[in-house]
């Protein structure tokens, strides 16, 4: 009995290895798992505009404090260790501090919304994305390991979003939002996070490799296009995350980072997430 078990174990270890191999040379899973890792990495970065959000909620700044940036933290440190083991070519450090550099910009500009149910709403649309990125790519990985690593992750957006959800409804009964003012924050959320965000993180990628990279380069209008069909593909999308998913369908918009930091910048960044849809 011991030697059969002995035998198992030693085939699941080799299909393991195969599999694995095979995630090396995929260049959209490799694009995919890192930019996440970035932005999982980044989210301090972001944090202000979450905490504005919630600014006046106390069990929920608590429950950011205590959840939501441990969370996002060990997220990016599971990552960032898959990526060590699978592509140990790639110098994830160097490659996130130019990315940490550039996203600190995007942040430095983005000005609260003057409703802070729309921040909340804003908040519950990337959460919303998060999970359905994580859950394509779970179910998209032939690797276990991925696998169980990108169902943990999404199952950890859902309850954030189900937690910003609860707080909207909270915001909203207070401070109204109309339908139409709701949709156009959820679809410049979702531009947001495609052309900037994710671009931003995409950039670095592949520039910093120990000798020659084990994947096959993509421009960042391909990676989009196939990330695009894989989530179409694998993640099941309801009525509330085919529009969310929609500005991904659309050929990518030149960086929506607005410009200017004179006497006027301020009010004309503070309307730069709503002129974006």
């Amino acid at each position: 009995m011991q030697t059969v078990m002995n035998d198992t174990q030693v085939h699941h270890s080799r299909e393991n290895s195969r599999l694995r191999a095979l995630i090396r040379f995929n260049a959209l899973l490799f694009y995919g798992v890192a930019t996440a890792s970035f932005l999982e990495a980044a989210a301090p970065i972001g944090a202000g505009r979450v905490a504005q959000a919630v600014m006046g909620a106390p069990d929920a700044a608590h429950w950011l404090d205590e959840v939501w940036r441990p969370q996002r933290s060990a997220r990016a440190q599971a990552l960032r260790a898959y990526i060590d083991v699978v592509w140990p070519e790639f110098d994830w450090a160097a490659a996130y501090e130019d990315f940490r550099k550039l996203y600190a910009q995007r942040h430095g500009y983005a000005a609260a919304l003057a409703n802070p149910a729309l921040e909340v709403l804003a908040c519950c649309a990337l959460e919303s994305q998060a999970a359905l990125f994580y859950r394509a790519i779970a179910a998209g990985a032939d690797d276990p390991a991925l696998r169980e690593l990108a169902n943990a992750a999404a199952r950890e957006h859902c309850a954030c979003l189900e937690a910003f959800r609860a707080l909207f409804e909270q915001r909203a009964r207070r401070q109204a939002v109309g339908f139409i003012t709701g949709c156009r924050v959820v679809l410049a959320s979702a531009r947001a996070a495609r052309d900037i965000d994710v671009a931003a993180a995409f950039r670095p990628l592949t520039g910093h490799w120990y000798g020659t990279p084990t994947i096959t380069g993509l421009q960042y209008q391909e990676f989009l296009s196939r990330m695009a069909r894989l989530i179409q593909k694998q993640a099941g999308l309801g009525c509330f995350e085919r529009l969310l998913f929609s500005p991904w369908l659309k050929r990518a918009r030149p960086a929506l980072l607005p410009e200017g930091t004179g006497p006027d910048a301020e009010g004309r960044n503070s309307q730069w997430l709503l002129k974006a849809a």
